[in-house]
């Protein structure tokens, strides 16, 4: 007789069951997730608790005019996640200090079959960088700050026109991307207060 079998022995199949029904029971009570977007109940230790949803505080936050067309690709975006469409709120409780800078970046030097060793960069990459500071109107009070970075490919042709608008439809990529990420994060910064 072996050792498992010594010790299965001891444990009938109920036993065994009901022994891994009260550890998956004790796993799950200490399972405190909640979705991001919910409504958010009273929270613990405080005595009062929060009014609203994260929709409702996203909605509140007002973000600062561009000063360049990637910063306002940018904050488009982000105007339409944080409100769904409704725009810039009339009675802002927060203000986010938004700094978007990208880069062109020329990845690959590939030449053609004639042998063209003009140097034409024909891969790209842009890298966007976005950084934002997350106030409160009501006291100034700094509720959240961050660095986000996309990166975006695209390829460059040989046409001139062509390979602007590959680099514009990769700039605007990124800043879909960018938007998306800060959102997230703003929408994390506002569910601790």
């Amino acid at each position: 007789m072996s050792l498992s079998d010594r010790w299965m022995q001891g444990f009938s199949s109920k036993r065994l069951l009901s022994l891994c029904v009260v550890g998956l029971a004790l796993v799950a009570s200490g399972c405190q997730v909640r979705p991001l977007y919910s409504d958010a109940g009273p929270a613990v230790g405080s005595s009062v608790g929060v009014d609203g949803s994260m929709r409702s505080k996203l909605a509140s936050v007002s973000i600062n005019q561009p000063g360049d067309r990637v910063t306002q690709e940018v904050r488009n975006h982000l105007i339409f996640l944080f409100a769904g469409g409704a725009g810039q709120p009339a009675s802002p409780a927060y203000s986010l200090q938004l700094g978007v800078s990208s880069k062109d970046l020329s990845l690959a030097l590939i030449q053609n079959a004639t042998n063209d060793k003009s140097g034409q960069p024909t891969a790209g990459l842009i890298r966007m960088t976005g950084t934002y500071v997350l106030k409160r109107t009501s006291d100034g009070q700094v509720v959240g700050q961050g660095t986000r970075i996309v990166t975006s490919n695209y390829d460059s042709p040989r046409q001139r026109f062509a390979a602007t608008r590959a680099a514009r439809d990769a700039n605007n990529r990124a800043a879909r991307e960018l938007a998306e990420a800060l959102n997230l994060s703003v929408a994390q910064d506002l569910s601790k207060f």
